[in-house]
């Protein structure tokens, strides 16, 4: 994952308390070659790390 995406993405929905469609869209403008889905990832991303919750792939494997 790109840092500086992921930044805007949590920066966007934290500081300008935007919904997820929002920046999903306002992603476009600032990363013009992302994808929908690429967008969209990012903007998952940052919503589980907003809200503290942590990702799947982050958690211990299951015994």
């Amino acid at each position: 994952m790109d840092g500086d995406i992921l930044r805007k993405a949590i920066f966007l929905l934290r500081e300008c308390h935007e919904s997820e469609q929002q920046v999903v869209t306002r992603l476009k403008d600032y990363f013009p070659g992302l994808t929908l889905g690429d967008r969209e990832m990012y903007v998952s991303e940052a919503r589980d790390l907003v809200h503290g919750i942590h990702p799947a792939h982050s958690a211990p494997p299951a015994r």
